[in-house]
């Protein structure tokens, strides 16, 4: 379907490069949203061989016969998100398939900065690119803005950006720990939780001191004992830095002492007191030569003064000498006691450490873990009264937190039901459960929705609802709720509209419009009353192009969305389903963009 006013935004062929022209049309105004899909380009997956398609803010609506391609579109974005990838998704013919998401954030969750953060992922304030490439041999690849990242990690990011509605698994309402954070955020208690995770982090960290201090008796008198004894043999050695080199020092010295007594002996003998003729007596000699020769010749005067002074260097060296020779004593008993020191030295640096320093070191790391084993019984009580304490504050804290979300349940049940029954899911009762469990950071309470789709049915949990149309317009009343409360930015339901008609579709595509105020809301339809509200229409077809089949999507604008809402309307284009349609565009259509 190509009529007047329809501008292609994909051309698809084979047998030559494809040409892709875009087509931009511009988003709602005065709507508070934090981040939009802008543009989803897919590359020979399935039935498509290259499209691009850029998104809108606000409501944005693809329609198409049955059959045409339109879930492949949100398959390709499923993939992209972090889903299931299989080499049968890639288009025959071609080597690979590619996926590219391009996000604009203005204002993203925390989360979702701490995610880029702590996988050092660039953001620069504004696009953010995911991609997925799946190969012919079934091999997957994830990238986040051209950085190769776990596909893991690529969903976790998409659970910030994108809720996928319908028969995909890519629905954060359907997990509890998400569902306890809406509730929280729609009772007003996140600031309560935020104190209660505090105070759980306390008692958790007492809690685990606690454990460590209660070892067994027995150990803990073993280690005593042990710390005791390794002391007291410190201690009992009474160390002193540095005394080691000394006693080597002494030891060196009295092992050479018989040595330097006979050599200062010697010295002093040549220099002054040896029976034959000592140095003195020479110089003695020789100066009173020198003497009368000054008296005869006054040029030896000044030699005689040099060798004077000689003289009196002698008389100096050898009084020293005299005194060193006189305090020497060799005591062999002293060396024995060095010997015994160095070897004692020896043995603690061998247990305790590398030098004396290290093992006095060792000694105040050992005395002080005794000492803390001796205080031990006094802090262990002083830990467990705190931890008393707290844990009551905690428990009277996290039973308040408890009330406010039981009161909460119950308003929540009444308004989701009040929009099921609206959407067509009359005989269908929605429940908040709550149950107590044990406490963690989020309190002590155990939250999950709760479903029964039909009378007589007993609710299950919403993970447990197997119709795609159902999960649908659940969680579409769910967003409406929750609409100012849930951070994740891009909705999207597909059979959204199974069974549904008549003035249960009218009021499900005023659930959307307002849905898309605060939300970029995609929705796969039939309903033209849907497809008549939207603020950008795409239309899907599947073409035979060279004997092959293609999926192609373009914009949908003037006369060909009054043809296409008109076909949703009667299955066939008439007068009187294009003037049908006209009235629907302008009744339901959005201010401005209504033809």
């Amino acid at each position: 379907m190509c009529a007047a006013g329809c501008d292609t935004l994909v051309v698809v062929g084979t047998g030559g490069k494809p040409g892709v022209s875009r087509a931009f049309g511009p988003g709602s105004r005065g709507v508070r949203r934090r981040a939009v899909l802008e543009t989803l380009r897919i590359r020979n997956y399935a039935l498509i061989d290259e499209l691009e398609v850029e998104l809108g803010k606000g409501l944005n609506v693809l329609t198409g016969e049955t059959g045409a391609g339109k879930s492949i579109v949100v398959g390709a974005l499923e993939l992209v998100l972090g889903g299931r990838a299989s080499a049968e998704m890639i288009r025959d013919g071609s080597k690979q398939a590619r996926v590219d998401a391009v996000f604009r954030l203005s204002k993203p969750s925390r989360r979702l900065i701490a995610l880029l953060k702590n996988h050092d992922l660039e953001w620069d304030g504004g696009e953010l690119v995911l991609s997925r490439v799946i190969t012919a041999e079934g091999r997957s690849r994830a990238y986040v803005s051209g950085s190769l990242v776990l596909v893991s990690l690529l969903a976790e990011i998409g659970d910030e950006l994108v809720d996928l509605h319908g028969q995909h698994e890519h629905q954060s309402l359907l997990k509890p720990d998400r569902q306890i954070e809406l509730l929280d955020a729609f009772a007003g208690t996140e600031e309560m939780v935020r104190e209660v995770g505090e105070k759980v982090a306390q008692w958790r960290a007492i809690e685990k001191t606690i454990a460590e201090l209660e070892m067994e008796d027995r150990d803990r008198a073993r280690r005593m004992d042990y710390l005791r004894h390794e002391t007291h043999e410190i201690h009992a050695a009474g160390l002193q830095p540095g005394e080691e080199e000394d006693l080597r020092s002494r030891r060196n010295w009295m092992a050479n002492a018989e040595r330097i007594f006979s050599l200062a002996s010697g010295a002093l003998a040549t220099l002054y007191e040896s029976e034959e003729m000592p140095a003195i007596t020479a110089v003695d000699a020789a100066l009173a030569d020198l003497q009368e020769l000054a008296r005869i010749d006054d040029r030896f005067q000044a030699m005689a003064s040099r060798l004077s002074g000689v003289r009196a260097e002698i008389e100096e060296c050898a009084a020293e000498l005299r005194a060193y020779s006189n305090r020497l004593e060799f005591d062999p008993a002293e060396l024995d006691r060095i010997n015994d020191r160095l070897s004692l030295l020896s043995d603690l640096k061998r247990k305790y450490g590398g030098s004396v320093e290290a093992v006095i070191a060792y000694y105040e790391k050992a005395s002080a873990e005794l000492e803390a084993f001796d205080t031990r019984d006094h802090r262990l009580a002083e830990l467990t009264e705190k931890r008393d304490a707290i844990q009551m504050e905690l428990r009277n804290r996290a039973s308040e937190l408890s009330q406010k979300r039981h009161a909460a349940g119950r308003r929540l049940d009444k308004l989701v039901m009040s929009v099921l029954h609206e959407l067509g899911m009359k005989g269908g009762l929605f429940e908040t459960s709550i149950r107590i469990g044990g406490l963690t950071h989020s309190g002590m309470d155990q939250v999950e929705f709760l479903l029964a789709a039909n009378p007589g049915e007993k609710p299950r949990p919403l993970r447990q609802v197997a119709s795609g149309g159902e999960i649908s317009r659940i969680m579409l009343a769910l967003k409406a709720v929750f609409a100012e409360a849930d951070r994740i930015p891009t909705l999207v339901f597909d059979e959204i509209d199974a069974g549904v008609g008549g003035k249960i579709a009218r009021n499900v595509a005023e659930k959307l419009r307002g849905l898309a105020v605060s939300h970029q809301t995609i929705c796969i339809t039939h309903l033209p009353q849907i497809a008549a509200s939207a603020e950008h229409h795409f239309y899907v077809s599947k073409e035979t192009i060279l004997d092959r089949n293609v999926t192609t999507l373009q914009r949908a604008e003037g006369l060909t969305r009054i043809q296409e809402v008109a076909r949703l309307l009667d299955g066939s284009v008439s007068e009187a389903s294009l003037r049908h349609a006209k009235e629907l565009i302008k009744e339901m259509g959005p201010a401005g963009k209504r033809s």
